[in-house]
């Protein structure tokens, strides 16, 4: 039981981390376009300024990501012990027989 309600936590504190991350990365992508789009210069000056600028933004956003895969591997690794705990309970179910 502390597994399955380990789980259900879990899921819906990565629906919280996944729904900040992608508003980070939507902020961040709209913000740099912008930035980028108002720059003068080469491509790469204007991607390099855009950057520059966003350095903070972009920083936010990679934790954010970060954390949300974080979380994810903290999922599969629940629902690989759940699994575990089936075989195990299958395995026994076998032996003790009908």
């Amino acid at each position: 039981m502390y597994l399955i309600e380990s789980l259900e936590s879990e899921t819906e504190a990565f629906e919280q981390l996944a729904e900040d991350a992608a508003k980070k990365e939507s902020r961040y992508k709209g913000s740099w376009a912008k930035e980028y789009l108002s720059a003068k210069g080469s491509i790469k000056e204007r991607e390099s300024w855009a950057d520059y600028k966003l350095a903070d933004t972009q920083f936010d956003f990679k934790c954010a990501e970060a954390l949300v895969k974080a979380k994810r591997e903290k999922l599969l690794s629940l629902r690989t012990s759940i699994d575990a705990m089936r075989t195990l309970n299958a395995n026994v179910r076998f032996q003790v027989g009908p």
